[in-house]
């Protein structure tokens, strides 16, 4: 059985697909990078490039989102929500590879195997 790369509930689909459209671009690149308090920082933004190699591609809803191939180790399997409340707008990812996490959630760290 194989394990999804990552899913997204109807609102963040949605916010990617506003996204798309908004910032004219084709696609929406998603990721993590260095960074911040806990190592990693996740990243969604729009691009115009084509998919590497290593990318995977996935259709969210009609949106083209690739998946950035040097991060699929620490976010395989992560669910993406769109929350709203009184701090604001944001997507909020529920990673089962994070072994740690800041408060505001954009960043974690992972177990090292």
């Amino acid at each position: 059985m194989s394990k999804t790369i990552v899913t997204f509930c109807k609102r963040a689909s949605q916010q990617l697909k506003f996204i798309s459209k908004s910032s004219g671009n084709k696609s929406i690149l998603i990721g993590v990078k260095g960074g911040g308090c806990n190592g990693l920082k996740y990243f969604i933004e729009p691009t115009s490039d084509k998919p590497q190699k290593i990318d995977e591609q996935l259709d969210v809803d009609g949106t083209d989102v690739i998946v950035c191939g040097k991060s699929l180790f620490y976010i395989l399997g992560t669910k993406i929500t769109w929350e709203k409340d009184y701090m604001g707008e944001r997507f909020d990812f529920n990673n089962p590879n994070a072994s740690g996490s800041c408060g505001c959630g954009e960043t974690f760290s992972v177990n090292h195997i």
